[in-house]
């Protein structure tokens, strides 16, 4: 997620300027008329979404180092990650070629649920950017991002969900998919790698619709909604937002705040309607300061709280 154009203010556009793509919903058929999902008292009594616990993920991510691909850090934290989504984790190794040589990377998909029948995709990248181009200080512009919220925050997310879902199974079948390369380079053609080699080699599906977690740690958490989400997969960003209405989180604001360039765009070019939680505004972005003191447990746990009402709600596949 990124664009050099990209602005932090809410009702701004993204790197690539209004990108108005018409108000034609491109689902799967029939996936603009999904039945309506359960109330929460009829939901699964799974467990509470741990919003300490999840910052502990985003922590212990930040620690290991930048997770730049090619790196000791990147390679420490795969295995990290691979160990915490559980010993099925399918690892969906690809590879980037440069100028300077061939950089392997990897997706990590890891489901739960029923086995059978279209699923729900839940992703967030795992990389870090390598330069903080965005950074004031212009010394520090060639430092790599320590990603605590841009990548480390939706990742956190979704491993603490991946407890709930291993402790009480959901009633449709969840994919989550951690990409990696998404920040990877200075412009849109070099960047959400994962996601693009993961559109063209999906793994885990059929998906019913998606959910992207990106930037969703900031502790003045205000997630508006994204333009190419609302126009493109408006359902199920209404899903979203009334989930989070009947949680009774005020941090989810009805209105649209930004055009984003993100992994969601390749999967929605490929006909699954995925939408993307992101919070923008966010002024240590792509700097070295976007450390875990600007994150907070309740923010994690507010998306947290969201998305697992949404998932433990939807109808089970037929």
């Amino acid at each position: 997620m990124m664009g050099n154009l990209r602005r932090r203010f809410p009702g701004r556009v993204g790197p690539a300027g209004p990108l108005l793509l018409g108000l034609a919903l491109l689902l799967p058929a029939g996936a603009g008329c999904q039945p309506e999902a359960r109330s929460a008292t009829s939901a699964i009594r799974a467990e509470e979404f741990d919003g300490q616990r999840a910052m502990e993920w985003l922590k212990r991510q930040v620690d290991a180092g930048p997770r730049v691909p090619g790196s000791e850090a990147h390679a420490a934290t795969r295995r990290i990650l691979t160990e915490a989504l559980g010993p099925d984790t399918q690892v969906q190794e690809f590879t980037h070629r440069t100028r300077q040589g061939t950089i392997p990377m990897a997706n990590l998909i890891a489901r739960f649920g029923p086995t059978t029948g279209e699923r729900i995709l839940l992703c967030a990248h795992w990389d870090c950017r390598p330069f903080c181009d965005q950074d004031p200080d212009p010394a520090k512009r060639d430092q790599p991002v320590p990603g605590a919220n841009d990548g480390a925050s939706g990742v956190a997310v979704l491993l603490e969900l991946a407890r709930l879902f291993r402790k009480t199974p959901p009633p449709v079948g969840v994919t989550i998919v951690l990409f990696d390369g998404e920040d990877w380079g200075r412009t849109l053609d070099t960047m959400f790698l994962g996601s693009r080699y993961f559109a063209a080699h999906p793994v885990g599906g059929p998906f019913r619709y998606g959910i992207l977690l990106d930037m969703v740690g900031d502790a003045d958490l205000q997630i508006y909604r994204e333009r190419h989400s609302q126009q493109r997969a408006p359902a199920i960003v209404d899903r979203v937002w009334a989930a989070a209405a009947e949680l009774g989180y005020e941090e989810f604001r009805p209105s649209i705040g930004y055009t984003i360039e993100d992994d969601h765009i390749p999967l929605l070019d490929k006909g699954i309607p995925v939408i993307d939680v992101i919070d923008f505004d966010y002024p240590p972005w792509h700097t070295t300061q976007d450390l875990p003191d600007k994150c907070s447990a309740r923010s994690l746990k507010v998306v947290g709280d969201v998305v697992r009402q949404v998932v433990y709600t939807d109808p089970p596949a037929d």
